[in-house]
């Protein structure tokens, strides 16, 4: 279960140790090789120390930080915390170090997962997904070279009791909302979705606002009964919305595959039919890609200004530690899982393998 109780001297460490003693997290006589970062994922390194396994964090110069930045960062970030100070830090990964590693983690400083680097790995190396399996990006790694090699690639459970990550959902839509220079207060709101995040960020806008307007699969209707401020629309990718909520303050989106594009002069969701539909159109860009110039052609604002393909528009880390720590806990349970063999904590799937 890692380093003991002496190693919790402040309250990152604090929440660290409840998160892994939630997951009884043990990585104990394991090599793992993640990346050391900036901001809240600062704590994958950390986590994994604590869990009991030797641990090397990789960094390189990216968008976020300088590599010396992301080691200070997670060095420091670190402190009065015993096992991390076993840590070992790296600006250049050797075939060695590859070689050693019993688990990578499919970390934005390591990515792509490649041959050119998973051809140094062992065969029996685990390769745990810090994301849901449906949320799969082929960028990510070589999924069909790892399996020629007998690698175990596996998904994380972000809805198990014990990590929880779907339950920041709607606090990252109310963050985005207010990022974008508006409040809920007195507001209504649309959803537009088609994924597994509609309900969890229902939950919350459909409580904070005026009202929220579902626009939903049909079929999902039940995932949306009596959640309150909810008026279920239906019928996606169609925008039809009731009369009051034609000056709705914005659309929040989200749709799945993330990098296909949604809206757009020939997506799914017409354009010009959104536009139409509300007095002031703005979109919210939740997950998935929208075509920008058929937007502006049309006179529908949108937020944020840039999103890569492919990425959500919100991360977990704008709402603080809390859901990276789940996540990256809950990653590295499920690369346990892998390595044991043992899918099931507390009798819930904690990995879903690819």
């Amino acid at each position: 279960m890692g380093a003991g109780t002496t190693d919790v001297g402040s309250a990152l460490g604090a929440k660290l140790r409840a998160v892994l003693d939630e997951l009884a997290l043990d990585l104990h006589g394991r090599v793992v090789l993640t990346e050391a970062a900036t901001g809240p994922y600062v704590v994958t390194a950390l986590l994994a120390a604590l869990a009991g396994a030797e641990v090397y964090a990789y960094a390189r110069d990216t968008a976020y930080g300088t590599a010396t930045q992301a080691i200070d960062a997670t060095r420091a970030a670190g402190e009065g915390l015993a096992a991390a100070r076993d840590i070992t830090y790296l600006q250049e990964l050797t075939p060695d170090v590859v070689a050693r590693a019993d688990v990578i983690t499919n970390s934005g400083q390591l990515r792509p997962l490649d041959e050119s680097l998973l051809r140094h790995a062992k065969d029996s190396l685990v390769i745990p997904l810090m994301f849901e399996a449906w949320e799969w990006r082929e960028g990510d790694l070589d999924l069909d070279y790892a399996r020629s090699r007998g690698m175990t690639v596996g998904a994380t459970n972000e809805r198990h009791p014990a990590v929880d990550v779907f339950g920041y959902l709607g606090d990252m839509a109310l963050r985005q909302v207010l990022d974008s220079g508006t409040t809920p207060y007195r507001n209504r709101f649309v959803l537009l979705t088609n994924n597994d995040f509609g309900p969890y960020i229902a939950r919350v806008l459909g409580t904070v606002g005026a009202g929220l307007a579902v626009v939903a699969p049909d079929d999902q209707r039940g995932a949306y009964a009596g959640l309150p401020g909810v008026d279920w629309v239906g019928g996606f990718p169609e925008v039809r919305l009731p009369a009051e909520y034609r000056d709705a303050e914005a659309v929040v989106f989200t749709a799945y595959p993330f990098d296909r594009t949604w809206i757009g002069k020939d997506g799914p969701v017409d354009v010009a039919a959104l536009a139409a539909a509300l007095t002031h159109p703005r979109v919210l860009r939740y997950a998935g890609d929208v075509d920008v110039r058929a937007l502006e052609a049309h006179g529908v604002g949108y937020f944020p200004r840039e999103v890569p393909s492919g990425h959500m528009g919100v991360l977990p880390s704008a709402v603080g530690l809390d859901p990276v720590i789940r996540l990256q806990a809950g990653g590295l349970k499920a690369a346990e899982a892998m390595l044991t063999g043992e899918h099931l904590h507390a009798g819930v799937p904690v990995v879903e393998l690819l």
